[in-house]
């Protein structure tokens, strides 16, 4: 459960709290609750709402405590427009991506987040690495069909 949810409560945490070691924090409190707890609950397929509620709560209170009420008004505000569940979902997927990405041959990873994450055009990179527009296009493509694969059998609409 932990190596399954850690880095997407983290980042959920984040989002709430603004601070990438406070989330953390709220989320090992989360998980040292949990454990403490662990002979009473039976969470069964209630768990990714359950560790996204407990971390959105304590994250919250975290944030009371050292922000402002028109900080911890802000977030409530934007916290209502989703449920927990789809919140869930939209860190859980982000962390399928990410792990599908890491897997990716070392080239390809590199160029592939030379574009999505860094924003460049293809012939940037192409100057930057010293390689011609054509490889950088390639390496997205197969970079795409790589996650793609990857990604199928956890997200239905990939197919």
């Amino acid at each position: 459960m932990f190596k399954a949810y850690y880095n997407p409560l983290c980042n959920f945490a984040s989002s709430i709290v603004n601070d990438k070691k406070l989330a953390q924090d709220v989320v090992q409190d989360v998980f040292t609750n949990l454990w403490a707890k662990r002979k009473s609950l039976q969470l069964g397929e209630q768990e990714k709402s359950y560790l996204f509620t407990a971390v959105k709560n304590k994250a919250l209170e975290k944030l009371r405590k050292k922000a402002s009420d028109a900080d911890v008004a802000q977030v409530l505000t934007i916290m209502r427009d989703q449920s927990v569940e789809a919140q869930a979902d939209k860190y859980l997927l982000r962390e399928e991506i990410n792990k599908s990405v890491r897997q990716l041959p070392p080239k390809c990873q590199q160029i592939f987040k030379l574009s999505k994450e860094n924003g460049l055009t293809y012939s940037e990179i192409a100057e930057e690495l010293g390689i011609s527009v054509k490889t950088v296009e390639n390496q997205i493509g197969k970079a795409y069909r790589m996650l793609r694969e990857s990604l199928a059998h956890k997200v239905p609409t990939l197919h």
